[in-house]
């Protein structure tokens, strides 16, 4: 397999300057949302968030193992690795402590989160139709700032923690890290059949 070197550069360094500024700031304002828009605009083309690979993921061609499931595996993989490198720099190596805690995992208690689940989906649905069909780094941003509440976006800066920490919490930070996209991910996927099916319907 290629891999799109340009694409993974943009992945890194995006991610690098999320976990570094961004993060900071807080997604669910207004400061952030204008930070991440600034983020998608100088890093044009990456993803920057796992919620946005994992959703171009379920709205690509699921049955494309190499260009759609490796190509957006590996901008996964650079988003972590550009929030990892963040994490070096914030705490000069480990010099200063951060107060990072893993996040439990709560993919087994998933019946008592059966609601937050939906909700996430359905934040998946909404906020990809408002991504794919506003030609603007603006409103996807503050649409994620609206919606961030039912979406967790710091799936990769909790997995750089835990890679740059000695793998603390690695078993539950993975398995978050995934299920968070995949559910948002379904959800822009769920999105688009209902849009197809509204669109056939006029």
């Amino acid at each position: 397999m290629d891999i799109d070197m340009k694409a993974m550069k943009a992945e890194v360094g995006g991610a690098f300057m999320l976990m570094w500024v961004v993060f900071g700031m807080g997604l669910g304002n207004i400061g952030g949302a204008v930070a991440l828009a600034v983020t998608w605009m100088a890093f044009s083309g990456a993803h920057l968030l796992p919620v946005v690979t994992w959703s171009h993921i379920m709205t690509g061609d699921l049955s494309d193992t190499e260009g759609n499931w490796m190509a957006n595996g590996m901008r996964l993989v650079g988003q972590v690795v550009g929030a990892a490198l963040a994490v070096v720099l914030m705490t000069e190596a480990g010099a200063i402590d951060t107060n990072w805690a893993p996040t439990d995992m709560w993919i087994p208690d998933i019946a008592d989160n059966l609601w937050g689940v939906i909700g996430t989906v359905a934040a998946g649905a909404v906020w990809w139709q408002v991504h794919t069909r506003c030609d603007s780094a603006w409103a996807s941003a503050f649409g994620l700032m609206a919606l961030g509440g039912a979406m967790t976006l710091t799936g990769a800066n909790e997995m750089g923690s835990s890679l740059v920490g000695a793998l603390d919490g690695i078993a539950d930070t993975a398995v978050n890290w995934i299920c968070d996209g995949l559910f948002v991910g379904i959800g822009a996927f769920l999105g688009c059949q209902v849009d197809g099916l509204i669109g056939e319907e006029e």
